[in-house]
C-alpha cells in the first residue's frame, strides 16, 4: 500500500499503531463496547502457536489507549483494539512474546482503495463496525514471529 492518511487523522499516533484499531479479532470478542470486556471464543487456539488459548491480547496494547477516535468528514468513529487469542499470560507463552515484541502484528490492506475507504470513514459510515470480521475481505493480519511471517485472513 502506498496511500497513507493525513498526519492529523492519526491523532499523534504512529500510522502502524493507529492502523491496528478497529481491525478484526482472532479467536476473541468483546462482550460490550468496552476494551476491558474481552472474552475468548469457545475452543479458541493460540493464533501464534496453536496451543489452547488462555488469554486475549489487545492489539495495540492498552497502554496505547483503550480506543481511537477516527474523525472523518463522514463522522467520528470510536475504534477498539483488536483482540488475539493467545496462550500464556502477559509474561509467559505467546502472550508474553507479544509484550516482549518477539511477536508483532501489522494490518495490511489489499489495496489503496480499501485503505482510503477506511480512513475516509466510508466503510464505517456504510455498515462496517469497529472490529468487523468483514474487514478480512479488504485486508489481512501479517504476524511476524522471529524471521517468519504468516498471513491471517479468516
Amino acid at each position: 500500500m502506498s496511500w497513507t492518511p493525513p498526519r492529523e487523522m492519526l491523532r499523534g499516533l504512529p500510522l502502524q499503531t493507529a492502523e491496528l484499531y478497529g481491525k478484526p479479532h482472532i479467536g476473541c470478542h468483546y462482550d460490550r463496547f468496552d476494551a476491558k470486556s474481552h472474552k475468548r471464543d469457545g475452543g479458541a487456539r493460540c493464533m501464534a502457536c496453536g496451543k489452547p488459548a488462555t488469554n486475549a491480547h489487545h492489539v495495540p496494547a492498552l497502554s496505547h489507549g483503550r480506543s481511537f477516535n477516527l474523525k472523518t468528514p463522514l463522522g467520528c468513529f470510536v475504534l477498539l483494539p483488536a483482540l488475539f487469542a493467545v496462550c500464556g499470560s502477559g509474561t509467559t507463552g505467546c502472550h508474553g512474546a507479544f509484550h516482549d515484541r518477539k511477536i508483532k502484528a501489522k494490518w495490511a490492506w489489499d489495496d489503496d482503495y480499501a485503505a482510503m475507504a477506511w480512513w475516509s470513514g466510508d466503510m464505517l459510515a456504510h455498515g462496517y463496525e469497529s472490529n468487523d470480521p468483514r474487514l478480512y475481505r479488504h485486508g489481512c493480519w501479517r504476524i511476524t514471529l522471529g524471521d517468519d511471517e504468516m498471513e491471517v485472513r479468516l
